[in-house]
């Protein structure tokens, strides 16, 4: 083959395709309804010649039905609960306009034809009796006829209206949501990026070699907090190796100053869980330690995983006069990250964790355990 024989498809060849595919299937399906209307009037009728004028208007008002309801101008309108009277309106004009066709209809069938069953000669002297208007008239009569004639084409397009609203509201909520899981995560980074470099320039002012060190932990801790926090859910066994590497940097900063007790299980399931979920828990016991005061000197935590649940218990020692910053206390720094933390448990654990805490005997401790089995 020549390649100037050859001919690449353009953009236009695409529309024309889908328009074309779209005006077959909108032709077998009013093909389908006018099959349906012609075996209804046949059994009216009985003659098959004459059965045509009935179901060509029939279709013509079903027609208007169904495409007024194709502008998104009018589907907008009819979706608002304020659009009821415009809903009402527009089922009285399509009532008016099928009155009035069938009364013209059935004129012209009078007019023209004279070999129609006895049961269709009653149908004709109840439509013409009294006018153009006899329908209207009637209406309780023939409203069961019209809403067989609705129904069937139109039916589904209001059921299709329905749903692409609800779907539309479910993306809606979705993208709400995913915006405000994003800034939540958002403000867990800097937050915890401006408490570690706090203790970055504390530390180097007493040592210098220290310093260092936490300075290349942290590359790590940000690399996670940069990257891995971007998914919605990750391996668990990075989230607790992020942790691991938090409170070695604490082991670093405080030293001996600080009995720090952490035990955290290994991993082998393949659980996953929200990105820093659980480092406020473990950042506030510090900063509601030993960074408030020389005498709080005790840090514990520990981390379990047991029958698709994990159990995170995080305690440290406070003074007796000293305010404790609950997880939902916005008043501090710390709180930032806290109030964020119960914000995130909502969304993505709503009723599939347990969360307390609380003072004795000056110590500080918080449990929590939540539900990875779906995640």
């Amino acid at each position: 083959m020549n390649v100037s024989e050859l001919r690449i498809p353009t953009s236009s060849d695409s529309v024309f395709s889908r328009l074309g595919l779209r005006l077959a299937y909108h032709s077998l399906f009013w093909l389908l309804i006018a099959v349906v209307y012609y075996f209804n009037y046949y059994r009216l009728i009985g003659n098959a010649e004459h059965v045509w004028i009935f179901v060509i208007k029939e279709l013509l008002v079903v027609m208007i039905a169904f495409y007024s309801l194709s502008s998104r101008k009018v589907v907008s309108v009819f979706s608002n609960p304020r659009g009821i009277p415009f809903v009402l309106l527009w089922i009285a004009v399509l009532y008016v306009i099928w009155a009035l066709t069938t009364y013209a209809a059935c004129f012209i069938f009078q007019a023209t034809f004279k070999n129609y069953g006895p049961r269709f000669g009653k149908y004709l002297e109840l439509v013409l009796t009294d006018g153009p208007l006899s329908i209207v008239k009637n209406v309780y009569i023939f409203v069961l006829d019209f809403i067989f004639l609705i129904s069937l084409p139109v039916g589904p397009k209001f059921v299709k209206i329905m749903l692409e609203q609800v779907l539309t509201k479910t993306r809606l909520e979705r993208d709400n949501l995913e915006l405000e899981l994003n800034f939540l995560k958002s403000q867990v980074n800097p937050h915890f990026l401006f408490n570690t470099l706090n203790n970055i320039y504390q530390l180097l002012d007493t040592d210098y070699d220290k310093g260092r060190d936490m300075v290349l932990r942290l590359s790590t801790l940000m690399r996670y907090t940069l990257y891995e926090s971007q998914n919605h859910f990750i391996p668990l066994r990075k989230e607790l190796e992020f942790l691991k590497d938090f409170i070695a940097l604490m082991h670093i900063r405080y030293g001996e100053r600080v009995q720090i007790e952490a035990y955290i299980t290994d991993i082998k399931e393949p659980y996953k869980i929200s990105p820093l979920m659980l480092i406020p828990f473990v950042e506030n016991a510090f900063k509601h330690g030993p960074d408030k005061s020389p005498n709080n000197n005790f840090v514990y935590i520990n981390i379990d995983v047991n029958d698709d649940w994990i159990f995170l218990q995080v305690e440290n020692e406070v003074e007796s006069t000293q305010h404790i910053a609950k997880p939902n206390d916005s008043q501090s720094v710390g709180g930032v990250g806290m109030s964020n933390i119960l914000r995130r448990l909502d969304l993505h654990y709503k009723d599939k964790y347990y969360l307390s805490y609380g003072v004795q005997k000056n110590v500080y401790s918080v449990h929590l355990k939540i539900n990875l089995k779906s995640n």
